[in-house]
């Protein structure tokens, strides 16, 4: 009877190992709710646009508060409260739950231990109560995990104001592709050398934690044809293969095909001279010359500075394939000129990039109005 009862307590002790080590292993599914928010910070509105963010590090154990009942939402971020919350993600990460505590000075337990486990290194910085900039941030946050937990779910070739030249670069790279960072634009904008307010590092370290809070994102690039500039995806490229020059994206599911046709009878005409119904049958008929078919389509006045046009809003077919299709017309001295912008009226993502795209467009320096 000893030896079995020997045999079932050695057993039970693997058996609470087990489940221990698998806990305890490297994975996103560590991070679970451990708090429950109720709304104590006084000075975070539920309508102020962080609040869910606020909220979700809170309960995450990401960030806390100041005094119980404030979080001071635009307060900047310091390096030293920039590594705490990356060695929160780290340790939850690698052991399930968060056991740092404040030390003398209050940051030194982090900072030995992001230096421990390589989110910093030794010489990285000189004063921890600074301000940190955005993209030192960056750096921070992306080594809080592996790059298997970081997986690419966009195509993002460059940053437009991060260059090669930026120590930080290739993080902040890594969390634009993982869909962490999504920039202040279309086309990405990241403003590294800007401090960072918490409430806006709150957005970012529960993208860095929680998968399904990361954002799909297209950045856009300018794309110049004429005297028309508009912004199209990074890896938008020129496809002459329909006969005529489109700009096509695979990761977007867009394209914009850019037509002008010269007559001598065109000088000095107005498109306006035209019914926005006639305009409607014309594009119509334009589409139809090329294979697509209309469902539904609209057409208003719109002007790009002293470019009077035509925009042209609708549903096509293209066999079984639905499109939404926006189409501007105008007439600058000899030629009657079309843009035609095409996206998969299936995926809510391509509908977004079209209308970056439709609103970006400028024709001799001059961007439309309305926007659409």
């Amino acid at each position: 009877m000893k030896k079995i009862l020997a045999l079932m307590l050695s057993l039970s002790l693997l058996l609470g190992l087990g489940v221990t080590a698998s806990a305890a292993s490297n994975t996103l599914k560590n991070f679970e709710k451990t708090e429950t928010y109720a709304d104590q910070f006084t000075d975070v509105a539920p309508s102020y646009w962080a609040a869910t963010a606020i909220r979700t590090c809170y309960e995450y154990g990401l960030m806390q508060g100041y005094d119980g009942d404030s979080f001071v939402p635009k307060g900047n971020l310091t390096v030293a409260q920039a590594i705490v919350m990356a060695d929160r993600v780290h340790e939850i990460y690698t052991t399930g739950q968060s056991t740092l505590a404040n030390g003398s000075p209050w940051y030194q337990p982090y900072v030995d231990y992001a230096m421990e486990n390589g989110i910093i290194q030794a010489g990285d910085f000189t004063n921890y109560n600074t301000q940190v900039t955005r993209a030192q941030m960056a750096y921070i946050f992306c080594n809080a995990l592996p790059g298997k937990a970081l997986p690419s779910i966009n195509y993002i070739q460059s940053v437009p104001d991060v260059s090669s030249s930026n120590p930080y670069q290739k993080d902040i790279l890594t969390l634009y592709q993982a869909g962490v960072l999504t920039g202040s634009n279309i086309y990405g904008t990241f403003k590294p050398n800007d401090n960072i307010i918490r409430a806006e590092a709150a957005a970012i370290i529960a993208r860095v934690a929680i998968p399904a809070q990361r954002q799909n994102v297209t950045l856009l690039k300018d794309y110049t044809w004429n005297n028309v500039t508009m912004a199209v995806p990074q890896d938008g490229e020129e496809d002459y293969s329909g006969g005529m020059l489109g700009v096509a994206s695979d990761s977007a599911y867009t394209v914009v095909i850019p037509y002008s046709e010269y007559d001598e009878a065109f000088r000095g005409l107005d498109i306006t001279i035209l019914s926005p119904k006639e305009m409607g049958e014309l594009v119509s008929e334009s589409l139809a010359g090329s294979g697509v078919k209309e469902k539904e389509m609209s057409t208003t006045k719109v002007t790009f500075g002293s470019v009077p046009a035509y925009r042209s809003v609708g549903v096509v077919t293209e066999g079984d394939q639905v499109l939404d299709v926006v189409v501007y017309t105008y007439i600058e001295n000899s030629s009657m000129t079309m843009l035609t912008f095409m996206g998969a009226g299936d995926m809510e993502r391509s509908g977004v990039v079209l209308k970056n795209m439709v609103n970006s467009v400028t024709i001799n320096g001059a961007g439309v109005s309305p926007k659409l």
